[in-house]
């Protein structure tokens, strides 16, 4: 089953979600992030990764972020 079509995500994704939301193969997603799933039963099947989760990770791996911090507003004073 291809979720690649739905209209929206979940706020909570299965691994094969996940991995599509986050342009990954499963695989690769295993391998490389950080986050944890939360498990809503006691079998694997239950665990589901939060999208606000992910979110904040892919965010964190944005070198474009810290560029943004230091660029200063139109208008921005200069000197205080």
């Amino acid at each position: 089953m291809s979720d690649v079509g739905l209209p929206f995500w979940p706020a909570a994704l299965r691994l094969d979600q996940a991995a599509a939301y986050s342009g990954l193969s499963k695989q690769t997603f295993k391998e490389v992030c950080p986050v944890k799933p939360v498990s809503f039963t006691s079998s694997a099947r239950g665990d589901r990764y939060l999208r606000a989760s992910l979110d904040n990770w892919m965010q964190s791996l944005d070198p474009n972020v810290a560029a943004t911090m230091t660029t200063r507003r139109f208008g921005e004073r200069i000197n205080g």
